[in-house]
C-alpha cells in the first residue's frame, strides 16, 4: 500500500509535501558516518602496526604524517610545489578534456569518419601513456610543458571515447520523431543529443582528474626540480616517509577537490535527471 504524502496549504491551494528530504538527509548522514568510520579505522590500524609489525621508515605513522603536513604547509617552498603541480594538472586536464570532447563529438557525428579513425585511435590508446613520457620530455623540454603534455594525452583518450560512445548511442528513433514533428537541427541537438552525451562526458571529466594527476606526477618523477612529484621523490631518497605521505595527502586532496568541483557542475547541468 502506497504511503500518502502529507498535505499542506499553499496560497489557498492544497498541495502535497515532499517527504523525501528527511530520509535522504538521514541516508547521507549514515553514509558520511560510515566513511569517517572507515578512515578512522584505517588510521588506527596504521598507527598500531607502524614500528610493531612494519618498520617505521617504510610507512611512518599518522601522527608524524599530520605533524609533517602542518610543518610543510607553512613552508613557502611547499606552496611553490603545490602551485606548479596544480598548474600542470589544470592545464593538462583542460587541454586533454577539451580536445577529447571536440574530436569525440565530431567523429560521433560523422559516422563514416568515426568508423575509419576509431580502430587507429584504439591502437594508439593501447600504448601505455607513461611509456611515452620520455618522448614528451624530448619534445616539450624538462619544464612544465612536458608534464602538461603527458596529462593532456591521458585525459584526451578518456574523454574522447566517453563522448564518442555517447554520440554513437544517441537514440535515433527519438531523433527521427523530433524531426518528423518539425524540430530544428539545433533543437534536436539540445534536447536529444546533448542529454545523451552529458552523462558519459561528465564521467570522463571526473575520472580525468585522477588520470591527469598520474601523468603529472609520473612526469615529475622522471625529470623535474619542482612540484609534488619531485618533493615525493626527494623525500624517498632522503628516507623521509612522513614527508612522502604528507605529499601524498596533498596530492589526494587536490584530486578530490578537482573531482568535487566537477561534481558540482555536473549536478547543475544534469538537473533534468532528478
Amino acid at each position: 500500500m502506497a504511503i500518502e504524502e502529507p498535505l499542506t496549504m499553499r496560497r489557498g491551494r492544497v498541495v502535497r509535501q515532499k517527504s523525501e528530504g528527511r530520509p535522504r538527509g538521514r541516508h547521507g548522514m549514515i553514509v558520511l558516518g560510515g566513511q569517517l568510520g572507515v578512515v578512522l579505522l584505517i588510521l588506527g590500524l596504521w598507527q598500531l602496526v607502524s614500528g610493531r609489525l612494519i618498520d617505521y621508515f617504510l610507512i611512518s605513522n599518522p601522527v608524524d604524517v599530520i605533524a609533517k603536513l602542518v610543518d610543510v604547509l607553512g613552508d613557502s617552498s611547499m606552496h611553490h610545489h603545490i602551485m606548479i603541480t596544480g598548474q600542470e594538472l589544470v592545464l593538462g586536464w583542460a587541454l586533454g578534456a577539451g580536445a577529447g570532447a571536440v574530436l569525440g563529438w565530431a567523429l560521433g557525428a560523422v559516422k563514416i569518419v568515426g568508423e575509419i579513425l576509431e580502430p587507429i585511435l584504439n591502437a594508439i590508446n593501447g600504448i601505455p601513456k607513461v611509456a611515452l613520457a620520455p618522448m614528451m620530455l624530448l619534445w616539450f623540454g624538462l619544464g612544465i610543458g612536458s608534464k602538461i603534455a603527458i596529462a593532456s594525452m591521458i585525459v584526451f583518450f578518456l574523454v574522447f571515447f566517453n563522448v564518442y560512445s555517447g554520440m554513437r548511442n544517441v537514440p535515433q528513433p527519438l531523433v527521427e520523431v523530433a524531426r518528423a514533428m518539425g524540430a530544428s537541427r539545433l533543437y534536436v541537438v539540445r534536447k536529444v543529443v546533448v542529454p545523451s552525451v552529458a552523462v558519459p562526458l561528465f564521467a570522463g571529466l571526473k575520472a580525468g582528474v585522477s588520470f591527469a594527476m598520474i601523468g603529472v606526477i609520473a612526469g615529475e618523477f622522471i625529470s623535474a626540480d619542482e612540484g609534488l612529484g619531485y618533493y615525493s621523490m626527494t623525500s624517498t631518497q632522503q628516507f623521509d616517509p612522513s614527508g612522502l605521505f604528507a605529499a601524498l595527502v596533498i596530492i589526494v586532496a587536490m584530486v578530490v577537490l578537482g573531482s568535487a568541483l566537477i561534481g558540482i557542475f555536473e549536478k547543475r547541468a544534469l538537473k533534468w535527471q532528478n
